[in-house]
């Protein structure tokens, strides 16, 4: 284990920042990992969100770092907790679809999962002596090979499913480790995990650890604290958005219970912490606002798959700036493995270590091209240029530098781009196996819809 050691008088008395960094701190830091689950790219204050009360959440936006083109691998759950854990486009090892995928004799469920030749931030953080914790959903496989502790984590208290109710002595499907939960000894299932979050940190505080606090709201079912709910419903047309809200702030207060347990330890100036979300709003089905971003959950639009993000390391890292240009949340293992001086030989990752880009020390931008591909629809940005195919076979291009809402389609002024960054994409395609599980027929018309943002307009709510 990597156990504490005094820090300087220097960190005590406070540095001077140079280009956005202090001098490195003395110990490895501590990191966590908040994520939320489904959250629209407008619902946190920190991203201009006037219904939502955030004030913890926005803190860490106001204390750090806000990322203003923040994107995750893939707009559903699953493929996009396999990129970030993985540090990898999720693609290529055939994890690019939601889990469990089509009810196929030939895939029994041992073979549902995140695959076990792919190592995780989990397994390079214990290898580098740091205590492991996931707290929350996890949804990368339910069969017991695939579950967090056979992937690197120490322990473990929440779902290896999608989702759960809620309420008190309701919830399904939760464990600690490998042993059930009864429902009936559970709170509110967001206070649980904000509760176990808690609790591993204390118990961990005098060593490095990595901690993955993957709330699962607000996903549904849509099941706030039914207090809290009545406060707000007045202030809304829908349950789904009242909802929503309410249960948004109930995740900020467990972001607060951590952070308050972080400054409690006297860990606040060393701890790494990220927050980020998913993949976009799942509108309609849990009142959730894209705005002013095009498209949903579930499509390789901005609506699915540019996400609200922060960073905080007061130790490294100057309070309220900002980053403008892309960053993934393939960077996350490559950025937490670097800040822990952590060994990555050999995992040919597709993230790269942020922190110099943060710094100022590169001024280049993180990445050349993203890419994107789900459900039969693909993207490829390059530059500011964004190429979307639609599960229609329909071609877009958007210069989102101008245009980050995808509102101008400007395909047909520039073929020679088009041409250029179609090619890029088929071959980067074409350098992927076949997914190892697929999704069924229906979700290609289910897709569609959400790609025609006068549809996805007709969801929105106050």
């Amino acid at each position: 284990m990597v156990m504490r050691t005094v820090v300087g008088a220097a960190l005590a008395g406070g540095i001077a920042l140079v280009s956005g960094f202090a001098k490195p701190a003395q110990d490895p830091p501590n990191i966590v990992l908040l994520f939320t689950d489904d959250a629209g790219y407008a619902d946190f204050g920190f991203q201009g969100g006037s219904d939502h009360a955030t004030p913890h959440i926005d803190s860490l936006a106001a204390q750090g770092v806000r990322f203003n083109q923040a994107y995750v691998t893939a707009s559903v759950c699953s493929p996009s907790r396999a990129g970030l854990l993985t540090g990898r486009y999720q693609q290529r090892f055939g994890h690019e679809y939601n889990l469990p995928g089509q009810d196929d004799p030939e895939l029994p469920g041992s073979r549902r999962g995140l695959p076990l030749d792919q190592t995780t931030i989990a397994d390079v953080m214990r290898r580098a002596g740091y205590a492991t914790g996931i707290v929350g959903k996890w949804h990368l496989g339910r069969h017991p090979r695939f579950r967090p502790l056979q992937r690197g984590f120490d322990e473990f208290f929440g779902m290896v499913r999608g989702g759960s109710p809620y309420l008190a002595g309701t919830a399904t499907g939760i464990f600690e480790g490998e042993d059930p939960v009864a429902a009936d000894s559970l709170p509110y299932l967001t206070d649980a995990f904000g509760d176990r979050a808690v609790q591993f940190i204390e118990q961990h505080r005098d060593e490095a650890f990595f901690l993955f606090v993957s709330f699962n709201a607000p996903h549904t079912p849509m099941e706030p604290r039914p207090g809290e709910f009545a406060q707000v419903r007045g202030s809304f047309e829908s349950d789904e958005r009242a909802a929503n809200v309410a249960m948004t702030r109930t995740v900020d207060d467990n972001v607060g219970k951590v952070l308050a347990a972080l400054d409690e330890h006297g860990l606040t100036e060393n701890t790494l912490v990220i927050f980020t979300n998913d993949n976009g709003g799942a509108m309609p089905y849990n009142g959730s606002l894209n705005a002013p971003l095009r498209g949903t959950k579930g499509t390789v639009l901005e609506g699915g798959n540019r996400v609200p993000m922060s960073i905080r390391w007061p130790a490294r890292l100057e309070a309220g700036s900002a980053y403008e240009n892309p960053v993934s949340t393939l960077d996350f293992l490559p950025t937490f493995a670097a800040a822990a001086d952590a060994d990555t030989t050999g995992l040919d990752l597709d993230g790269v270590d942020l922190l110099p880009y943060l710094s100022g020390d590169r001024g280049e931008r993180p990445h050349d091209d993203l890419y994107w591909k789900l459900n039969w629809g693909a993207a490829i940005r390059s530059g500011d240029w964004k190429l979307v195919r639609t599960p229609a076979d329909e071609v877009w291009l958007f210069d989102l530098g101008s245009d980050p809402g995808e509102r101008d389609d400007l395909n047909p002024s520039e073929p020679a781009r088009v041409a250029d960054l179609r090619a890029r994409l088929a071959q980067w395609e074409a350098s992927l196996p076949p997914p190892i599980w697929t999704s069924a027929a229906m979700w290609r018309a289910h897709s569609l819809l959400r790609y025609d943002q006068t549809t996805v307009d007709s969801y929105r709510r106050r």
